[in-house]
């Protein structure tokens, strides 16, 4: 379980344009819209969880010749996504958001934008390779739900406290303060991404 919640929680936490709309929509909109938002984000990084774990499932129980080069393949995956946040610009205002749209619009937007990413599916494979969740729970049906469980708490983790603190904080919090908390996640999924990248290495071993 404890595998499929660190997943899905750095999995919701790279999406680092999902979680600037939301701190935006708490600063100009409305709390509804954030929670819709939150909602449209969390749901989409979770079926990507979802498709990933059974599908790396059947690939480790009947394609044992490719296993080392799955987790090769989630090592390049990690180490193109550390460098691609290494490059990721700054957000420098959060006042530039549409707040005249409809809460459910503001979720089908977030839902089909993060769905339709085409890094989403790859990636989550790499984090589910690169935690050992496959390592520490046997290819197996069984192993599924555990896992998904953990997804789900992971996924609910990082959306819920975002949306939590979006929605009570963010226009109490002045905005330069606001800017710098969110631009610390750049360098910190620099760092994540580069120690699983590591870690997705040494399990190919």
């Amino acid at each position: 379980m404890i595998e499929g919640l660190t997943s899905a929680f750095i999995l919701s936490l790279s999406l680092f344009p999902g979680t600037v709309w939301v701190v935006r929509l708490g600063v100009v909109g409305r709390p509804a819209q954030v929670i819709a938002a939150c909602l449209g984000f969390g749901l989409s990084q979770f079926l990507w969880i979802l498709v990933s774990v059974p599908g790396l499932m059947m690939m480790l129980k009947n394609l044992h010749f490719v296993v080392n080069g799955m987790y090769w393949f989630a090592a390049l995956n990690l180490a193109y996504m550390s460098y691609k946040f290494a490059r990721t610009k700054r957000a420098e205002q959060l006042e530039d958001v549409n707040t005249e749209i409809a809460a459910w619009q503001v979720f089908r937007n977030g839902f089909v934008q993060a769905l339709a990413m085409p890094m989403r599916l790859p990636l989550a494979m790499a984090l589910v390779l690169s935690t050992g969740t496959f390592m520490n729970n046997p290819p197996i049906v069984e192993s599924i739900p555990g896992i998904l469980i953990g997804a789900m708490l992971g996924t609910l983790w990082w959306w819920g406290q975002l949306g939590f603190l979006a929605v009570l904080f963010a226009k109490k919090v002045p905005v330069p303060v606001t800017l710098k908390s969110i631009n610390k996640i750049r360098p910190l999924c620099v760092c994540i991404y580069a120690v699983l990248a590591v870690g997705a290495i040494y399990l190919s071993l």
